[in-house]
């Protein structure tokens, strides 16, 4: 047994290397990410349900056009959902929303989870740190890598005891050398 679940440590782990590997060479297209982001969140509806934990969504039909690489981004997006719903006890929220400007796109995923100490805080972006049993410590190092792989950014807020909110802010034009 204890084999077995190394082994699949280990594969996780070398998914997440692979993922990062093919971040650095994604092609952007325009998309509705609103639209992308419910069909995404609908499959994670089932595991909020049966931990009864309610996930939301909120403004994301106004989002429209964004330039984004629909298979790492739905990454992205599903591993901030997942790490909600593993710290959210049943009764709790996962919210998605997005705002958005003329000249960026913003999804937010706030959970009502325990939060997170800001001593940890500051290092959740680094490779290889984890404070989860059996954690790789590169999914939400991933997840910068990615949406940094979009020309945008992540943030991250938490009050312990309240919850987390994490923002993804994509730009709404293409990166790629236009003025």
């Amino acid at each position: 047994l204890e084999i077995r679940t190394q082994m699949g440590r280990l594969d996780e782990l070398i998914q997440d290397y692979l993922s990062l590997v093919r971040v650095s060479n994604i092609e952007l297209q325009p998309e509705d990410l609103g639209l992308c982001v419910q069909a995404w969140s609908a499959e994670m509806q089932a595991q909020a349900a049966a931990q009864g934990v309610t996930l939301q969504m909120k403004g994301l039909e106004h989002l429209g056009q964004v330039q984004f690489h629909a298979s790492t981004l739905r990454r992205a997006m599903l591993n901030l959902v997942q790490n909600a719903l593993d710290v959210v006890a049943e009764g709790g929220t996962v919210s998605i929303t997005g705002h958005s400007t003329a000249t960026q796109a913003q999804l937010q995923v706030c959970d009502t989870g325990s939060g997170i100490a800001a001593e940890r805080l500051e290092r959740i972006f680094e490779p290889l740190y984890t404070t989860k049993p059996g954690g790789t410590g590169l999914g939400l190092y991933i997840v910068q890598e990615i949406v940094a792989a979009h020309g945008g950014q992540i943030t991250v807020q938490s009050v312990e005891g309240q919850g987390t909110s994490f923002t993804i802010t994509l730009p709404r034009t293409p990166t790629q050398g236009t003025a």
